[in-house]
């Protein structure tokens, strides 16, 4: 966390569901409440919020409602669904002055329609972390506002990092960043499931199988980050007729490839079309 920034900030978060459960946890573990001037939370569902009133008492504040959390926060992040939207900036409108930065992690929901929302000269950040937030490992695209500032992104950045990586975009390019990374875990997520449950029709238990194609997924992405670009992997592995280029010829004749690529383009303009639909 950089002090410069965050220090003295009180932030808020609006809708304690998985997202905005998962940055909760991980500012928690971030120790940002020592940094911040306080956090402080509300949500529709009073049972999100019961477990946050014991143990966590002293680092965060349970509000009774929405307009609460923006009166005393600086950072307000909205983690509520894209159809909530119109509803809880309305509700916290009254309260908000042109100093408090509004962050929006609702997916397809445009920031210029937030700013009017909120009206003139308000601050608003955009952005889009994914669920590997909850093991503090979301890629999250970020972008700001008309009347948002340098410093107000840096914020908005630092306490993303919290819970993965974060990446500045541009506006435009969010709903590719929805269909690649917000949508795309999900499709990591079924070809892990697909390669253990070919090591089950083989004869592996499926617990082992399902760890050992998670942790093979893990390894060649750490080796992608580290500069082993895909085709240098494969021809790592794939001997002459060996066993991977039999799998890879079997991946091939079925179209896995295309599969996958077409998954992403699929994603990406049906969120497009959800976003033109409330621009």
């Amino acid at each position: 966390m950089n002090e410069r920034t965050v220090k003295g900030k009180k932030i808020g978060i609006i809708g304690i569901g998985n997202i905005g459960r998962s940055l909760l946890q991980g500012l928690l573990a971030a120790d940002i409440s020592r940094l911040s001037g306080g956090i402080f939370i509300s949500d529709i569902k009073r049972e999100n919020l019961r477990s946050f009133e014991g143990d966590h008492a002293s680092s965060v504040a349970v509000c009774k409602d929405n307009k609460g959390v923006a009166k005393k926060s600086d950072v307000i992040i909205l983690a509520v669904k894209p159809h909530e939207v119109r509803g809880v900036i309305e509700e916290i409108a009254p309260v908000m002055n042109k100093g408090k930065i509004v962050v929006s992690v609702a997916a397809g929901v445009p920031m210029g329609l937030i700013e009017r929302y909120l009206g003139e000269g308000k601050k608003v950040i955009r952005v889009m972390p994914n669920i590997g937030a909850r093991v503090g490992e979301s890629v999250t695209a970020i972008c700001a506002g008309e009347f948002a500032g340098e410093e107000d992104e840096v914020i908005a950045e630092e306490i993303f990092s919290a819970i993965g990586a974060v990446y500045r975009v541009k506006e435009s390019d969010m709903d590719i960043i929805t269909g690649l990374s917000g949508s795309g875990i999900a499709f990591f997520a079924t070809v892990i499931e697909a390669l253990a449950d070919g090591g089950v029709y083989e004869g592996l238990p499926h617990a082992i199988a399902l760890e050992i194609a998670a942790k093979t997924a893990l390894g060649a992405a750490k080796m992608i980050l580290a500069g082993d670009t895909p085709s240098a992997i494969k021809r790592m592995t794939a001997s002459p007729g060996g066993t991977t280029m039999r799998g890879l010829y079997a991946m091939e004749a079925r179209g896995v490839k295309a599969a996958m690529m077409e998954a992403v383009i699929e994603a990406t303009k049906r969120a497009r079309e959800i976003s033109q639909h409330r621009s």
